[in-house]
């Protein structure tokens, strides 16, 4: 468009163009990351963080995405997809995990523990195999490997005889059959073994019973009793 013999830019595309212009000159300023820090407790445990870059006058830039980067790849892996990045710990130690944008960079600690111990009381597992079933539920306390309790973690239990106890996922140990055995008690890798021994409390009715001949025969039997008594039945409605 001319004005008085001088070239002039429409107002629309002059608006168009800058936007164009100051989108192509922001610039991040600074990084906001979270969470602010990270603690796993654990290997192989994972999180989700996200970046969030600022210009400097305050204001919200999407792109460009962050150049995930982590300080010690031992302690602590980053994947990155845009401003978002998962973490994963992979053994115990501190590191920092950094989002990268132009000239403006942010840091997130990030620590990681692993369970080292544990102890379990009782230390011997004494039940008795009764009519109705119930557990021995174990007290299981954990420390990790700078010697700090650990709290909620949850307690697996195997018994090395199934014949004799089995043992769940919640630190519980069930009665199976008389004899004795051991279990292992395990948190996150670190675990005791603790004696087992198991009384015979069932009453005569509750024991299990000795199989003679071949159940299935009676089964089969029955069957077909029940069956000519059906057939029994139609034929004399139909009278």
């Amino acid at each position: 468009m001319r004005y008085h013999g001088v070239m002039r830019t429409p107002p629309l595309l002059s608006t168009l163009l800058g936007l164009l212009a100051a989108a192509g000159c922001a610039r991040a300023d600074r990084i906001e990351l979270r969470p602010a820090t990270v603690r796993f407790v654990g290997k192989g445990k994972s999180t989700v963080i996200h970046a969030t870059p600022y210009e400097k006058n305050g204001r919200h830039i999407p792109d460009p995405p962050c150049g995930w980067s982590s300080s010690d790849e031992r302690v602590v892996t980053v994947a990155g997809e845009g401003n978002d990045a998962t973490l994963t710990s992979v053994a115990a130690g501190r590191a920092a995990v950094r989002c990268t944008i132009g000239g403006a960079r942010a840091e997130l600690p990030v620590e990681v523990r692993l369970v080292a111990r544990i102890s379990v009381r009782p230390d011997r597992a004494e039940l008795k195999v009764s009519d109705a079933p119930a557990p021995l539920v174990l007290s299981v306390e954990a420390w990790d490997d700078e010697g700090v309790p650990l709290a909620s973690r949850s307690a697996v239990v195997l018994c090395a005889s199934e014949d004799v106890c089995r043992g769940d996922a919640r630190g519980q140990v069930w009665p199976v059959g008389p004899g004795e055995t051991t279990a292992r008690v395990e948190i996150e890798g670190a675990g005791v073994t603790i004696p087992v021994k198991v009384e015979e409390g069932r009453s005569a009715d509750g024991r299990p019973k000795a199989v003679k001949g071949n159940p299935m025969l009676e089964i089969e039997r029955k069957v077909r009793e029940r069956e000519r008594a059906e057939a029994a039945a139609r034929e004399k409605a139909a009278r």
